[in-house]
């Protein structure tokens, strides 16, 4: 979503083609004036992912162009050829936190890996200070510059209607973004608000182990999953959600929750990585310690219970979100991308 923003607001001023993997359905077009290419195998997603890292390397070695930015993912095998004007967006570094969740031998690998990536690339945009942190520490010469994100300027008048559910709306990933410490905080406020309600929606591989998850913990009849939504649906559940919840163990800028206090939310948010800076508590949001269900727990059923404090956070929470600016974020990356090609 952010490069879609960015670049459609960039159009006049840049010839863009954003390069992107393939899915089933997919197919070349232009949007708002920008080009998509799809590369790479449409499935399996493992297959997919590899491909399109083999197509994006060749396009960067053979082709002509005056800037290449890779929206950098250690997932994705893509290294920029010598000589070339290259810059690398960095939203979130995997390395520092990857011990916890594969152990040391494979965490040195992927801190090869990121380093290898990351060290080829003239320049740096960062999108938060914790993802400037954790770059700078892997390559602290290269020029870096600071471009965060933005969030539809439609949420800051949308109307709010809540009802009496929580929402989770973000990636489903398990781990990094603590849905597991989720689902066991709701399980304890179930135990006292039996009628608790969580919505879980977002893209991504793992709503049917989260499923599983509310089903070993007892809480299937407190959870619903409804997966990727679109601008509409997120809409919908903005305005109706009673708050919104993010126990992320790791974020690098927590979009989610930038754009739930854009629309008046009451946000819950785990204290990782970059969230402090977004959330800006107290005024957009209560900030609680990852992985602690009963932390989390808590701060939901003194949330629930106190319409006052819901109120004031829907206010404060909109008016700090007014930092989230997408045409001065356009204005910041095409500073970034005149660097990179040397103008």
């Amino acid at each position: 979503m952010r490069v879609r923003e960015l670049y459609s607001r960039l159009a006049d001023s840049i010839d863009a083609t954003v390069v992107t993997g393939n899915f089933p359905g997919a197919h070349d077009e232009t949007v708002r004036g920008v080009r998509y290419r799809r590369v790479g195998a449409r499935s399996p997603y493992w297959f997919s992912r590899l491909t399109y890292a083999a197509s994006a390397n060749r396009i960067l070695r053979n082709e002509n162009y005056d800037a290449a930015l890779f929206d950098f993912s250690s997932y994705t095998p893509l290294f920029f050829p010598p000589g070339k004007p290259s810059g690398v967006v960095v939203h979130h570094i995997t390395s520092p936190t990857a011990e916890r969740r594969w152990g040391k031998i494979l965490t040195r690998g992927i801190a090869a890996l990121e380093k290898s990536m990351i060290s080829r690339a003239g320049r740096i945009s960062a999108t938060s200070d914790a993802a400037r942190d954790a770059a700078t520490t892997i390559v602290p010469a290269t020029p870096l510059h600071m471009v965060s994100a933005g969030v539809a300027p439609s949420l800051f008048s949308l109307e709010r209607h809540p009802e009496s559910f929580l929402l989770y709306f973000g990636r489903l990933d398990i781990y990094h973004k603590g849905i597991d410490t989720l689902l066991e905080a709701i399980a304890i406020v179930a135990r006292s608000k039996p009628d608790v309600l969580l919505k879980i929606a977002g893209r991504g591989s793992s709503a049917e182990e989260i499923v599983a998850l509310a089903r070993k913990s007892g809480i299937e009849r407190n959870v619903q999953v409804f997966g990727a939504v679109g601008d509409a649906e997120r809409d919908r559940l903005f305005s109706t959600a009673v708050m919104q919840v993010m126990p992320s163990r790791f974020e690098g800028f927590g979009l989610a929750a930038a754009e739930a206090m854009a629309a008046g939310v009451p946000l819950i948010a785990s204290n990782a990585g970059s969230l402090p800076e977004v959330v800006d508590a107290p005024r957009g949001g209560v900030l609680v310690s990852p992985d602690d269900p009963q932390g989390l727990a808590d701060a939901i059923m003194k949330m629930l219970d106190d319409d006052a404090m819901r109120a004031r956070l829907s206010s404060s929470a909109r008016e700090s979100a007014r930092r989230f600016d997408w045409d001065r974020v356009a204005a910041d990356h095409l500073a970034f991308i005149q660097a990179v090609a040397g103008r």
